[in-house]
């Protein structure tokens, strides 16, 4: 009656049938092959209801019963431990299923000419444990030697046969061979149709293999509805393979994904991880890593960076359990580091790119795997400004890919990844202020960038736009318009028309710096209308553009249109960063020292009152502007008579001027200082004096040898780092 229903895959009841005859069994005998027997099967049935641990109990009392009545090496102990592995295999338990299949491997080999689909049958999925390690390499090996064995079989081999193609299909697709991949996968289906009854889950493979080819053929369209098909087909004729129903479904996530469909790809990624989560109650599968992988990437595309990460780090455990040592376990600490990254937790990103370069170097010490880790690692340390441990990485990662270009000079992707250290190293090179020698990196990169991916590549406008930076910085403003204006031309070729306004403004600093003033307020226009058109009105970098505008119309002596531009700079940045915010303080200094210039004193002193109020409010230490706002407060409370204000002001000017060490650096400055606080009445000539200082812009002491910051601001550049 078990096997009567096991037939009909109605394991449940098959169970309860095989576990009386069992009891039955046990108190009218001894205990006997047969005994065992029954216990195989009950644990065949349990695999099949996804009851993986109460299987592995009941498998390994027959393999003890049959052990200890036929001895370790009889064949009945060699399929019982096969089918063990096949359990393991199951909860993706990979070390404990590889010493079964060894065991049931050896015993068989001792009679090979008998066992041939056995053998088949290991093989093929010991290729399956390498395929989920990333060995894909081994995989193949083991397919090809499972086909030479299944093979000798003839029909009796065409189920299993066919798994082994689409599995070959899966290896040739993952490492780029599409044609291989078709054919495998051709052949799959050829095999499946071969079947007697080609319906229920042989149906629903046969449609997802199909969806497979179509994909590959780019029809997405056809190979969604292939999957669709194949989903419902199985949960209609077999609702207990769960595992293939969850796989399906994170396959139909996979084509969403790819067609931008991010709503409907969730949906699917949750429903398979759901359905994971449901097979393997009393254990962790590791296809459940897989998909949590791919809800992070989800969560990283729509900005929700520490739910991706929490994805991430569960997925981390999981392959860490199951894939120890592996390169998918390095792969999730990269992912992990780059989010990190974003979020700005540097320590958990440093970290996190360390624990991948130690899995990176063990598996292939000179891949471009380690090199890719290295390089994010100097991106890592150039933004904690550790640029010695930058340089270290970018030289190493710069080795690993210079020889790959050395070995296959032809080979255009490891010449641009050359290319790209080069260039990360660059930025590296200026931010230490080496900016001679960043230059020469980066007209090396340029010059690999041109020859591999033509005159007119995004990554060429990258890098001539910092060459021309680098080259403003350094005075050599002709050469410098010359590059910006190239950048210019491929960035807007390309529709990069953020990095096209930041080009923009790049070039109105060199104008104003070369005394253009009409060209330089086009350009910063420029700027400022491309911005308005990809990003917000809000944006930070609109409020750029406006200060860059004000800049230039401060230069033109257009006071009334700069203090517009600073206005508006300021309504956005307020709204955007708060009003205690730094990016605040920065504007009212400028339009508090523009009013004090245009003698609009009690306008200036409330700007300028606002930016000490910020500036005490931060946790950041007063600095040399700090003390220049205060003196100009001072001398305008002065200049409106009220002397005790002013000293006031002074006071704490001089006291901060001292407690930063500035009057050791600055004595004839100190001693000014000194002198006026002792001075509390001045004459009239020399307030008079004073009066016509202020009125021509000198607000406070520091004027020498010090970014005062009169609202003549020093052009900055955009150098999209």
């Amino acid at each position: 009656i078990a096997f009567s229903l096991a037939e009909q895959q109605c394991w449940l009841p098959a169970i309860v049938h095989w576990q009386s005859a069992q009891e039955l069994l046990v108190s009218a005998q001894d205990i006997t092959e047969l005994v065992a027997a029954v216990l195989y099967n009950i644990g065949t049935a349990l695999c099949e209801v996804n009851e993986f641990g109460k299987a592995i109990g009941t498998l390994k009392q027959a393999l003890q019963i049959r052990e200890s009545i036929h001895g370790v090496e009889h064949i009945l102990c060699a399929e019982t431990k096969q089918k063990l592995a096949e359990v393991y295999l199951s909860m993706s338990d990979y070390g404990e299923a590889l010493e079964c299949y060894s065991s049931a491997l050896y015993i068989m080999n001792l009679d090979p000419g008998r066992y041939m689909l056995e053998i088949g049958i290991i093989l093929n999925n010991v290729g399956l444990i390498h395929y989920s390690r990333g060995e894909i390499d081994e995989a193949q090996k083991c397919y090809k030697n499972a086909i030479r064995s299944l093979e000798m079989e003839g029909e009796a081999s065409y189920p299993e046969l066919a798994v082994t193609y689409q599995r070959m299909g899966n290896c040739s697709s993952d490492t780029g061979f599409t044609d291989e991949a078709i054919e495998q996968f051709q052949e799959s289906i050829r095999l499946k149709g071969l079947e007697p009854n080609v319906s229920g889950e042989n149906a629903s493979d046969i449609l997802a293999i199909e969806g497979m080819i179509h994909n590959l053929n780019g029809d997405e369209e056809k190979g969604l509805k292939c999957y669709e098909k194949a989903l419902r087909a199985l949960k209609r004729e077999a609702p207990t393979k769960k595992e293939k129903i969850a796989s399906i479904q994170h396959l139909i996530g996979c084509v969403f994904l790819i067609r931008g469909n991010n709503k409907k790809a969730m949906k699917k990624f949750e429903q398979s991880l759901q359905t994971r989560r449901e097979m393997s109650a009393s254990f962790v599968h590791l296809d459940v890593a897989s998909t949590l992988f791919n809800i992070a990437f989800l969560h990283q595309t729509r900005n929700k960076f520490h739910r991706a990460l929490r994805c991430l780090e569960e997925a981390l455990k999981i392959r860490k359990m199951r894939l120890p040592d592996s390169e998918r376990v390095a792969n999730t600490y990269e992912k992990i580091g780059s989010i990190s990254v974003i979020v700005g937790d540097y320590d958990r990103a440093e970290v996190a790119f360390e624990e991948a370069l130690v899995l990176r170097r063990a598996l292939d010490d000179q891949s471009e795997s380690v090199a890719l880790v290295l390089h994010e690692m100097g991106d890592l340390y150039d933004g904690l400004t550790e640029y010695d441990e930058a340089i270290t990485c970018f030289r190493e990662a710069m080795d690993i890919r210079r020889q790959r270009v050395e070995e296959n000079p032809d080979d255009v992707t490891a010449s641009t990844l050359y290319a790209a250290t080069l260039y990360s190293m660059g930025f590296t090179l200026h931010n230490q202020d080496i900016d001679a020698r960043a230059l020469r990196v980066f007209d090396e990169a340029l010059e690999i960038r041109r020859a591999c991916l033509g005159d007119n590549a995004r990554e060429v406008g990258d890098t001539l736009n910092i060459m021309g930076f680098l080259k403003a910085k350094s005075g050599q403003l002709d050469g410098s318009l010359q590059l910006l204006l190239e950048a210019l031309r491929i960035r807007r070729l390309n529709g990069d028309l953020i990095k096209a306004s930041d080009t923009y403004k790049n070039i109105g600093n060199v104008q104003r710096e070369q005394g253009d003033g009409e060209r330089a307020l086009l350009s910063y226009k420029e700027a400022l209308a491309l911005r308005k058109e990809v990003l917000s009105d809000d944006h930070e970098k609109v409020a750029d553009a406006l200060i860059a505008i004000g800049n230039i119309k401060s230069d033109m002596e257009d006071h009334e249109g700069a203090m517009m531009g600073y206005q508006e700079a300021l309504t956005i940045r307020v709204r955007a960063h708060g009003a205690n915010s730094d990016k605040v303080a920065s504007v009212v200094q400028v339009m508090g020292m523009m009013e004090f210039r245009a003698g609009e004193h009690e306008r200036a002193k409330g700007f300028l009152e606002e930016f000490i109020r910020i500036k005490k409010a931060s946790t950041q230490e007063p600095d040399s502007d700090f003390v220049n706002i205060l003196f100009t407060i001072g001398n305008i409370s002065k200049i409106q008579g009220r002397i005790n204000e002013a000293q006031e002001a002074w006071a704490e000017a001089f006291d901060i001027f001292n407690e930063l060490g500035l009057a050791e650096e600055n004595p004839k400055i100190a001693k000014a200082m000194k002198n006026l606080l002792k001075n509390r009445k001045s004459k009239n000539t020399e307030k008079n004096k004073e009066e016509n200082n202020a009125k021509s812009g000198r607000g406070g002491f520091l004027t020498r040898g010090w970014s005062t910051y009169t609202g003549q601001s020093e052009a900055k550049f955009d150098t999209d780092t």
